[in-house]
């Protein structure tokens, strides 16, 4: 198989100028760039990728760490990749399971330079160690965190909860439920819902108004049906995701109560399910996230502190 001095040898160019046309350096005459790239074809060199990676100092592939698969992720992953492709690079998807330790391998990826940048959605840990994961290589957050020297690209999701509950009760309603992934000590968000809630519809009590462990089509279905066979149905019931609430429309209406006309479901997505089931959610703009995110972590610009405002959809 030809080498990169075979190349030079057929050429009668050093081996620097044959590095240079592969790696698409501007100053080669385009007579010397042909020549290299004639034989390059008639020896059926191929490039090792690698190494004109290295060479460049990159490797052209962002991290993005996601918990696990979710349809919650699919619209910002979708951002993300295209974005990321524009720009040329690569996208690495690395599934943490909310386990710290291998949310901590992750980030050894940087200092490796396996990876340019990394994206971090939702997390087990709490970035306490900021400083050293700093000096790893570029990293943003496109969930809100504590501390605001960590660099954050993230949808203000309390200023949406605060909106929502506050509407409901200028709408009447006294009577909501809320579902959840995680419990309120593992998660940010869900404490953040759970603070808007108590300010309007007092003492958050989990198994009464508030129940976790509940994500996708399938938990969401088999959870109504059980729940409400025993529970009285509220006015209002407030899915964590679009697919969940589906489901819960569905197990709901096997056991005889209508969307609509016995209760009100609200989304987080904005979902197909929720369009095609005709129910409102909350449009968290991974749309709008994904390329700013993008852009920063491939900029030289040093912080940055952006709260997003999501949309709430009514339908």
């Amino acid at each position: 198989m030809a080498n990169i001095r075979d190349i030079a040898k057929m050429t009668g160019v050093s081996k620097t100028t044959v590095s240079r046309v592969i790696n698409n350096h501007q100053y080669v005459s385009e007579d010397i760039r042909a020549k290299v790239q004639a034989a390059i074809e008639e020896t059926g060199y191929v490039v090792n990728g690698n190494a004109v990676k290295l060479s460049n100092g990159k490797n052209y592939t962002l991290g993005v760490t996601l918990p696990y698969n979710s349809s919650c992720y699919d619209r910002l992953v979708n951002s993300l990749l295209f974005h990321a492709r524009e720009k040329g690079y690569q996208v690495l998807l690395l599934p943490t399971y909310y386990d710290e330790k291998t949310e901590s391998e992750y980030y050894s990826l940087l200092e490796k330079r396996m990876i340019d940048g990394l994206v971090l959605t939702s997390r087990a840990s709490n970035l306490d160690n900021w400083t050293k994961l700093k000096s790893k290589g570029r990293i943003v957050s496109t969930e809100k965190v504590a501390d605001p020297k960590i660099p954050m690209i993230f949808p203000d999701r309390k200023k949406a909860y605060d909106q929502l509950f506050c509407e409901l009760v200028e709408q009447g309603v006294s009577k909501v439920i809320f579902t959840n992934k995680r419990d309120l000590a593992q998660s940010t968000s869900a404490r953040d819902k759970a603070d808007c809630y108590q300010k309007y519809f007092g003492e958050v009590i989990e198994g009464q108004n508030f129940f976790t462990g509940i994500e996708s089509y399938d938990n969401g279905y088999c959870w109504a049906k059980e729940t409400f066979k025993e529970l009285q149905l509220p006015e209002v019931i407030y899915a964590n995701a679009d697919d969940t609430a589906a489901g819960i429309i569905s197990g709901l209406e096997e056991i005889g109560f209508t969307h609509k006309k016995d209760y009100q479901i609200i989304g987080e997505g904005n979902q197909p399910y929720s369009r095609l089931l005709n129910f409102s959610t909350i449009d968290f703009l991974p749309t709008e996230i994904g390329p700013a995110v993008i852009d920063y972590i491939l900029s030289d610009q040093g912080m940055i502190n952006v709260a997003k405002e999501p949309r709430i959809i009514k339908r």
